[in-house]
């Protein structure tokens, strides 16, 4: 059976206040074709948890629809610090939990495997005093290694952004896959936004290529460019001119609603977005080479 949907038909189903795990990592394979429509439904109250990232979460959380996070880090790099996150963090508008890597990985692994708990070990950092809700320690005999136990990571929805897939539902990454698998098995519902559909032969032809095969699948959406600003592995880089831009317009209210008029709320398609951007800031994706 087919999983090939259009934008809009792959995020219906998705409730104000739902639990929302972003893929990717900072300037990578940020889902922000999936991101924009989400934003265009106005959509309020969300919980989100991304795997460390930059543009997508931060623009959820600039356009008002994030009610809490549960984060590693949200960062701009080169660019400064992450504008609307600095923000809501710094006034409280919206709850955050600071989380580390192997909370993040221990809680998705727990869903995973319908656990309430996962263990990590304790890195001696200052989280479990942050964050004692999350980070409880786990008892121990004389000379074990200290463990800590965080609480399962269940993901109402995941956006993910891979390179390619075909109509089944079979997904593939020319570049690292991050968090994304862990997300896909920790979630109820896996929505997967991808350059370019391609026949079940080619899938099959180079089959270690699919890190999400069809059973892991709800939806998959074609959308060619679907990360941009952020770079697909293999097949295009980051926009830096644009994330630069975005960060300039996202430092005033009046300037970012202009960015979310010109780009999100203004532009009714995701091919109306190519439009928008414009020829040559989105070049023709290379076809990569299978790995031998």
């Amino acid at each position: 059976m087919s999983k090939l949907r259009d934008i809009s038909e792959a995020l219906d189903g998705i409730e104000d206040g739902a639990t929302i795990g972003i893929g990717g990592w900072i300037f990578n394979s940020q889902p922000m074709a999936l991101v924009r429509e989400l934003i265009r439904r106005n959509k309020r109250n969300l919980r989100l948890v991304p795997a460390p990232g930059s543009i997508a979460p931060d623009m959820l959380i600039g356009a008002g629809c994030v009610a809490e996070t549960g984060c590693v880090f949200i960062s701009f790099e080169q660019f400064g610090l992450a504008p609307h996150f600095r923000r809501a963090a710094e006034s409280g508008s919206i709850r955050i939990h600071e989380l580390d890597g192997p909370a993040i990985a221990g809680g998705l692994r727990a869903a995973a495997c319908d656990l309430p708990y996962g263990l990590i070990p304790d890195m001696c950092t200052d989280l479990p005093r942050v964050n004692p809700q999350t980070y409880q320690p786990v008892p121990r005999a004389p000379g074990e290694r200290t463990m800590l136990k965080v609480p399962a990571i269940h993901l109402d929805v995941v956006l993910l952004h891979a390179q390619q897939a075909d109509e089944l539902g079979n997904v593939q990454y020319f570049g690292p896959v991050f968090f994304d698998v862990l997300m896909a098995q920790a979630a109820k519902k896996v929505i997967v936004s991808v350059d370019r559909i391609v026949p079940t032969e080619v899938i099959r032809r180079d089959n270690h290529l699919t890190k999400l095969p069809s059973a892991f699948v709800h939806s998959v959406v074609e959308a060619p460019f679907g990360a941009h600003p952020t770079s697909s592995g293999g097949l295009y880089e980051a926009d830096d001119d644009h994330l630069g831009e975005y960060v300039r317009a996202s430092g005033g209210a009046a300037s970012f609603a202009k960015y979310l008029e010109t780009y999100v709320s203004g532009v009714a398609t995701h091919r109306d977005y190519h439009k928008r951007i414009g020829s040559p800031r989105l070049r023709e994706p290379a076809t990569p080479q299978a790995e031998a």
